[in-house]
């Protein structure tokens, strides 16, 4: 009540985003339920997304054929609390890094996606609980319990371009480059890349997976369905006789 014309704004965004890429035409009058909007996060300064132009137009390539899009979120360019309430309602999925953005993830819709990658953090610098896969990290603990669908992904030393070519991958040599130039490297600082297919793998094996089925997916369908990097932490799915959470 606080909103009166909050679902009027959010189709009118998530139409604009789709006309912007021409996925439907101007006297398109649908609400835009039948797209799945997945907001992949950016951060302006530290932890930034490196190769986030990269993955969003191959994402947008492979998947806008099955009424996917792709678009970029990031919280420091909106200019009041109403526009960020409307950037993330109208998502269906958010994707980014462990950190504060992931908060307003709490104001998605019920049911929707979250995948927080989980930073690369070898055993010589601080920040093992960021990496947690047995429980939710720090950050995860908020959508224990909740209506929405939380996994994790674990990035590796490939997700950093630091120090590359320096030693093999886990030698003395390489560490010493790393902890050379520690307060970049740490990894609250430190800048990062996903690869394509992690992103669409997500989308297409438990996203899509879980949607095409109005009434529920059974826990033994879901919980293999992705690579041993991931893990499912809060997952809504039915077990033989009712409803419940991985």
């Amino acid at each position: 009540k606080h909103y009166p014309s909050l679902n009027d704004d959010i189709v009118k965004f998530r139409r604009e985003a789709l006309l912007a890429k021409s996925l439907i035409s101007d006297d398109y009058s649908g609400d835009t339920k039948e797209w799945l909007v997945v907001g992949l996060t950016q951060r302006t300064y530290r932890r930034a997304w490196l190769n986030l132009p990269t993955v969003m137009k191959q994402c947008n390539t492979k998947l806008n054929g099955r009424r996917v899009i792709f678009i970029e979120v990031n919280v420091e360019d909106t200019s009041s609390p109403y526009e960020q309430l409307i950037l993330h309602r109208s998502l269906d999925v958010m994707i980014g890094v462990h950190g504060a953005q992931l908060t307003q993830a709490v104001v998605l819709p019920p049911h929707a996606h979250v995948l927080e990658i989980l930073p690369w953090v070898p055993s010589y610098i601080r920040g093992n609980w960021v990496t947690r896969r047995d429980a939710p990290t720090p950050l995860g603990v908020i959508y224990h319990n909740t209506d929405l669908n939380h996994a994790g992904y674990s990035l590796d030393r490939t997700s950093t371009d630091l120090c590359v070519g320096v030693g093999e991958v886990g030698s003395e040599e390489e560490k010493d480059c790393f902890l050379g130039q520690r307060k970049i490297f740490i990894w609250d600082n430190r800048d990062f890349n996903v690869e394509p297919e992690v992103i669409i793998q997500y989308i297409e094996k438990l996203v899509l997976f879980m949607r095409d089925d109005e009434m529920g997916k059974l826990c033994t369908e879901v919980k293999d369905r992705l690579d041993e990097r991931f893990v499912l932490y809060n997952v809504w799915c039915a077990d033989e006789e009712e409803e419940s959470t991985l």
